[in-house]
């Protein structure tokens, strides 16, 4: 069935860019530095890489199946079978994935905003908001997301751009630490870490079927993912460079101290931290919105279901039970760095999967093509001998 065309290039683009900044923007420095040390900006670009390979996957088989989402065409290329299985795995990861991030969003803003708040009540409130905006169909929730970009990279990177002047290039040596010193091990586990950050570019395949030219999509979804990139690199280099790699080591939220030391003086605001919180605040509701919606979509196409909006009701208590599973904090960057590189194994095996199956089934069909072609000339000889010999046969 033809579905509207409402979103444009741009908006790809936006949409994409919203939903990968997300609470990891807090933490991901310090991981990444525990594992490479001053090598993490490079692993922070190869994780850039290796997810634009999964967002040019996704868009490819959503311009050569125009009228059909990811879960739509997934069940002719795999099977109803296999495909609900990946279903359930996919809806179950961004379930999960939407409970720690708004767990992590709840110890944030009890540790830094609101301590004497119980945590379960600023989780509840951030869980309901992405359960009311989850109702809308893909052309409002692409627009939801659209909005809020400006309010994210613009204020983020001016407040970075102010931290920088005590930045210290010493910090930054060795600049080839990634490649000298480290194991395998650690420079692999850096990469799946923050790639874990990117798993929100599946929206790609819901969002292209709709789009008004959706022969753009790969670019589209190349720069969207780029950009995010680029500020999560930018905030790697700045962080790194003004707190050095042992005290980062002892900052719980190294971005969020970035932003402390972010100050104009010759404006009424001298402290940028709470308008860092703030903005925080909102890219954290665009990425749980983003798996949120990614998540209710899955479940609702496995259970065949005519609208997602009843089951994203449902969905609020299975989250809100996900989310305060964990016993504390440590526990819970213990599950988030677990989840997250099974969730980078999920969204690129399957795109991939999905990849290798259109190859071989396009292949296929060329072939047959091109044995039809050359059948033709020769039936029509077959023919034209049957014909003869039955003129001949009644001339005599």
């Amino acid at each position: 069935m033809e579905k509207p065309k409402s979103v444009t290039s741009m908006q790809l683009i936006m949409s994409i860019g919203t939903s990968i900044i997300g609470v990891g923007i807090l933490s991901f420095p310090r991981i990444t530095v525990e594992y490479v040390k001053t090598g993490a900006p490079f692993s922070a670009a190869a994780a850039v890489l290796l997810m634009m390979g999964g967002g040019f996957i996704v868009s490819y088989l959503g311009i050569q199946y125009r009228n059909k989402t990811i879960f739509e065409y997934a069940d002719g290329l795999i099977g109803k079978w296999m495909s609900s299985l990946f279903l359930l795995l996919i809806g179950a990861y961004f379930l999960e994935l939407t409970a720690l991030a708004s767990r992590e969003f709840g110890e944030v803003v009890v540790t830094a905003v609101l301590q004497r708040t119980p945590i379960t009540v600023t989780v509840f409130i951030m869980i309901l908001l992405a359960t009311i905006s989850s109702r809308v169909d893909v052309a409002v929730f692409t627009r939801i997301l659209t909005f809020y970009m400006p309010f994210v990279y613009f204020p983020a990177m001016v407040i970075v751009l102010l931290s920088l002047k005590s930045a210290k290039v010493s910090n930054l040596m060795p600049l080839v630490s990634l490649f000298h010193g480290q194991s395998f091990n650690s420079i692999y586990l850096s990469i799946m870490v923050v790639a874990a950050l990117y798993t929100n570019f599946m929206i790609v395949g819901l969002i292209v079927p709709f789009m008004y030219r959706p022969h753009t999509a790969i670019r589209s979804t190349l720069v969207g993912i780029g950009i995010a990139g680029t500020l999560y690199i930018i905030l790697m280099y700045a962080t790194l460079s003004v707190f050095g790699v042992e005290e980062m080591r002892n900052l719980l939220w190294p971005t969020l101290e970035l932003a402390k030391t972010a100050a104009v003086t010759t404006f009424f605001i001298e402290r940028l931290d709470p308008v860092f919180i703030a903005v925080w605040v909102t890219a954290v509701f665009s990425a749980i919105f983003a798996a949120y919606y990614l998540s209710i979509q899955a479940f609702s196409h496995l259970f065949r279901l005519k609208t997602h909006r009843g089951l994203s009701i449902l969905a609020l208590p299975v989250i809100m039970a996900l989310a305060i599973q964990p016993v504390n904090i440590v526990h819970l960057y213990r599950v988030v760095k677990q989840v997250g590189i099974i969730g980078v194994y999920l969204t690129l095996g399957y795109s991939l999967l999905l990849f290798v199956v259109h190859l071989i089934k396009a292949a296929r069909g060329r072939r047959r093509h091109e044995h039809k072609k050359m059948a033709g000339p020769w039936s029509f000889c077959l023919c034209f001998s049957a014909t003869d010999r039955l003129l001949g046969s009644v001339g005599d």
